[in-house]
């Protein structure tokens, strides 16, 4: 080797290794003070259950705090846009799908979702339930789908707010079912899912561990989940495309971000011990019984799937003219 390729690699080797050391030292570092967790869903609903779960894990593994705080609004977009400003290193977002619905369904947000969020993982992943209230005649999705042709614009569904997770399912199965349905929207999900059960609205797409306890008393009808397979769960349940309408899919996910300026070695050690808090048998043991997957995967694998949700939103919004100024 000559000595001009000798700097070469030595120059190499001290590039990599001072690459090495500064991950590592963030690896060892982070957290050197408390976590906060902003949650957009109020306290009780499923996201603030995993919030609360998680953050236990964490703050056992790391010797810091982990605080969850609940700030509800704009369909998650307020807690979104509190800590896509922040800068203390220190501040995370727990969000649903309603956040890649927003980038299209918004026209003024204050935060580019692309920019300045950074995902560091999907936690968990559930189907909605279409459940019906029992005044409802229909006992199968079909039943009330032809029902919902005959009578264009005349039944309604409910949903915890113009945006959110459960709001999009249904407007996804309208568009691809041909029919018209008017929106109800409430300020939250257990709203939403009393307003089926009461018969004030004719058909709901709750999360599947919150409408398990309504579905076993009787109170609502369940017609189909909406994941690509039946869940363990409910497994006499059909999917929506085994229901009558082929190729409908989607779930209720939820997910960790942090704002645009945090470095990829945090982001990475946090997704890390993230996964391990998940695979640990009483976290199982407390979700998976309840139909709720768990995930855990790497900061690219999080964002490529981030992406490719928000690219799919963005074409039911424009299919269905939906948009909130």
């Amino acid at each position: 080797m000559t000595y001009s390729k000798k700097l070469i690699a030595r120059a190499a080797l001290c590039i990599f290794s001072a690459a090495a050391s500064t991950a590592a030292l963030a690896d060892s570092a982070f957290p050197t003070k408390p976590v906060r967790i902003v949650v957009g869903l109020g306290a009780g609903s499923s996201a603030d259950i995993v919030a609360r779960t998680v953050a236990n894990g964490l703050s056992d593994k790391w010797g810091q705090a982990v605080v969850v705080e609940n700030r509800v609004g704009a369909a998650g977009n307020i807690a979104a846009d509190q800590v896509s400003r922040s800068n203390d290193g220190h501040t995370l977002l727990l969000a649903q799908n309603a956040i890649t619905i927003s980038a299209s369904l918004y026209d003024n947000l204050s935060y580019d979702l692309r920019k300045d969020l950074k995902p560091v993982t999907q936690l968990t992943a559930m189907p909605h339930v279409v459940v019906v209230g029992q005044k409802v005649a229909a006992n199968t999705l079909k039943e009330f789908l032809d029902e919902a042709r005959k009578h264009p614009g005349e039944l309604n569904f409910s949903s915890a707010g113009i945006g959110n997770a459960d709001h999009m399912a249904a407007e996804l199965m309208a568009n691809k079912a041909g029919v018209k349905m008017l929106h109800v929207p409430y300020t939250g999900g257990s709203q939403a899912l009393n307003a089926a059960a009461a018969g004030d609205v004719q058909l709901y797409f709750p999360g599947l561990p919150v409408s398990l306890p309504l579905i076993q008393a009787g109170k609502v009808k369940p017609l189909a989940v909406t994941s690509k397979q039946r869940s363990p769960a409910l497994p006499d349940l059909p999917t929506v495309a085994e229901a009558g309408l082929p190729g409908y899919e989607t779930v209720l996910w939820y997910g960790l971000f942090a704002p645009g300026n945090q470095d990829d070695a945090t982001l990475q050690k946090i997704a890390k011990d993230v996964a391990e808090v998940l695979a640990r048998p009483e976290i199982k043991e407390k979700f998976e019984p309840n139909g709720i997957a768990l995930v855990g995967n790497t900061p690219p694998e999080f964002k490529k799937f981030v992406d490719s949700e928000i690219d799919r939103w963005a074409e039911v919004v424009k299919a269905g003219n939906l948009k909130v100024n």
